[in-house]
């Protein structure tokens, strides 16, 4: 495919300011109209984030489930939202797309990679199974290192390294997270600026020995079960501005078309008020 994960590195190598920010969403899970509808809102969003002279878009980043159960006719859904999005377009696997890897491959592109932007650098990870081989840490080290030369470094992956609210080392174990300390191990090592991850249909924010660790699953999914709209449960995605050698974010919420918030959201948000 002519517009996926390797051909749009290419579209960067000619960036040079110093100053740019790029956009984080993720958990849109194409091919059912009630997502779609919201992850339309959300790309109309995202692309005027740089008029009015405001500081450059490079590209956008989907932390993965990018359909709904790696059908082909999702896979076509997303490529179709894909073309409506002004910018590069990079995402990561997730576990969505696990079951169809060689879909994923053909219509968004490699599963893992790396690449420059500026004065940065960005990783990104296949966490869809819940796991990181060896041979991923091993592959994650070596990029990492090659990160140094950059000014920021940021790792992007789907399935979080720790379940947000929960950051002890028991809690992590008994969850199954056995990667979670040697990964955070190396993202102290060697600076990471920040890590984005998915999955859980939230925002969160944890700043753990330097690093950010942000989940954003905001992109249109059912985020309704997961948690209150008051404690990150929104759709959302997140701008990232790098300035030189400062690097913020900030969470663009976005409001569900009125007739799905009527059908669906004001309903959960009254059934939190009630049990709460």
């Amino acid at each position: 495919m002519g517009d996926n994960n390797q051909s749009n590195i290419e579209k960067l190598k000619n960036n040079k300011d110093g100053v740019f920010s790029f956009l984080v969403f993720g958990d849109n899970h194409a091919g059912l109209f009630f997502h779609d509808a919201v992850t339309l809102k959300l790309i109309s969003r995202m692309n005027r984030e740089d008029k009015s002279g405001k500081i450059p878009v490079d590209f956008v980043m989907d932390t993965g489930d990018v359909t709904l159960s790696g059908k082909l006719s999702q896979f076509l859904a997303f490529k179709r939202e894909q073309k409506l999005i002004k910018y590069p377009l990079f995402a990561a696997l997730g576990n969505h797309e696990n079951r169809e890897n060689k879909l994923f491959e053909k219509y968004v592109g490699e599963k893992e990679f790396a690449f420059a932007d500026r004065n940065s650098y960005f990783i990104v990870l296949d966490s869809s199974d819940d796991e990181l081989k060896d041979s991923q840490f091993e592959w994650l080290e070596k990029c990492l290192i090659e990160g140094q030369k950059y000014e920021h470094r940021f790792v992007v992956a789907h399935k979080p390294a720790f379940i947000p609210y929960f950051q002890s080392r028991q809690v992590a174990v008994k969850n199954g997270k056995k990667w979670t300390y040697k990964f955070r191990d190396l993202c102290t090592k060697y600076k990471v600026d920040m890590a984005f991850f998915g999955h859980y249909h939230m925002f969160k924010h944890e700043k753990i020995d330097g690093v950010d660790y942000i989940v954003t699953g905001g992109g249109g999914g059912a985020i309704p079960i997961e948690i209150p709209e008051s404690d990150g449960g929104y759709f959302h995605y997140v701008r990232i501005l790098v300035d030189g050698g400062h690097v913020s974010y900030e969470v663009r919420r976005v409001s569900p078309p009125l007739w799905e918030y009527f059908c669906y959201y004001f309903w959960k948000e009254a059934t939190y008020w009630v049990f709460r």
